[in-house]
């Protein structure tokens, strides 16, 4: 786990199965912890893992910074013809990528 301050933490776990990559993130996304998350998505890229899957079932909170990651993440895996996929984001999670205009972007799967 990643400590940033008080407040603010996250865990990112990634688990390979069949080319595919499960990244499960814990904690908090935003501008104090999202290099933990930018470094694994790029590890990923180099990798050549597809699909790259993100369970957000345990994201509490994402602000600005957390989404123009996963934005970014998307355009690249996208461009490279690899899927790149939100799982079971969290309702308040889910509010912000649709208040940001972003919900058609992510086809967001699993329970919201």
């Amino acid at each position: 786990m990643v400590s940033t301050d008080e407040s603010a933490t996250i865990a990112v776990d990634v688990q390979h199965d069949a080319g595919a990559a499960l990244v499960t993130i814990v904690g908090e996304l935003e501008f104090g912890t999202a290099a933990s998350l930018r470094t694994t998505l790029s590890d990923l890229a180099q990798q050549g893992c597809d699909p790259i899957v993100l369970d957000l079932a345990a994201l509490s909170f994402i602000d600005s910074t957390g989404l123009s990651l996963l934005v970014q993440a998307k355009q690249r895996f996208t461009s490279q013809g690899r899927r790149f996929e939100l799982r079971a984001p969290t309702l308040r999670v889910t509010r912000v990528i649709e208040t940001s205009g972003l919900a058609e972007l992510f086809a967001l799967e699993g329970d919201r």
